[in-house]
């Protein structure tokens, strides 16, 4: 569960991101944040996930308080969410299993369970046969699902996704999609922000507009606009 109240952010140069956002989102909703560059919705995602701070407003993610969680305590907030951001950041010097059992090492999990736990997310991202493989030898698309199944691995009530179809052909486009309806089928709650109008109008749920900091469409099974391009829609 996602609350947002009365949310503002404002960075110090005085640019006004985020003014006066509010809307819920319950458990296993699919929910796109659209909107042209420098809208907002990186801050919004940020604010979410507490990277960064907020000026005023609450953020409640499910029994969380994040505007008002201490740092010390921020890891128990990160427990239940997973984060893909348009960064992969991959580590490049370690391989695909390196990469994703850094994050289960980093809370304690034991040896015995990481294995099945890494397994299962790449399994579920179709890239159980590149475990062994370095990040600079998969493709962009490959690389993200691998981001995605470190998102996955501790097993998040909510996924929060930035910008995932940046840089990819139609094709890996499709594929990607097709991954995040597979994702959202276990119960994941998924709020996906995106410029990608073939997505959102192929797969249509709820979208949630914002425009220079305001939320100003909230459309339960909306397109990526009031005036949806009809050649915007996937064969798939």
């Amino acid at each position: 569960m996602i609350k947002v109240q009365n949310l503002h952010k404002k960075y110090g140069n005085g640019r006004q991101a985020l003014k006066d956002v509010s809307f819920e989102i319950k458990q296993g909703e699919f929910v796109y944040c659209v909107g042209p560059s420098g809208s907002g919705k990186s801050t919004l995602l940020k604010a979410l996930s507490k990277e960064i701070q907020t000026t005023s407003g609450l953020i409640q993610m499910n029994q969380y308080r994040v505007d008002l969680i201490p740092s010390r305590h921020l890891y128990l907030l990160r427990r239940q969410i997973g984060i893909v951001s348009q960064e992969d950041l991959l580590i490049p010097q370690v391989n695909v299993y390196q990469n994703i059992s850094i994050a289960l090492k980093a809370i304690g999990t034991p040896k015995k369970e990481i294995r099945d736990k890494i397994e299962r997310v790449l399994s579920l991202v179709q890239m159980g046969s590149f475990e062994k493989s370095l990040p600079e030898e998969l493709s962009i698309g490959q690389r993200k699902k691998i981001s995605i199944a470190r998102s996955l691995v501790n097993q998040p009530s909510i996924l929060l996704v930035d910008e995932p179809t940046a840089n990819l052909d139609g094709n890996a486009s499709v594929d990607m999609m097709k991954l995040f309806l597979k994702i959202h089928q276990t119960g994941t709650t998924i709020l996906l922000a995106t410029h990608d109008s073939t997505m959102v109008n192929s797969i249509r749920y709820r979208v949630l507009e914002l425009n220079d900091g305001q939320l100003i469409r909230d459309d339960a099974k909306g397109g990526y606009s009031r005036y949806t391009d009809p050649k915007d829609i996937y064969i798939w």
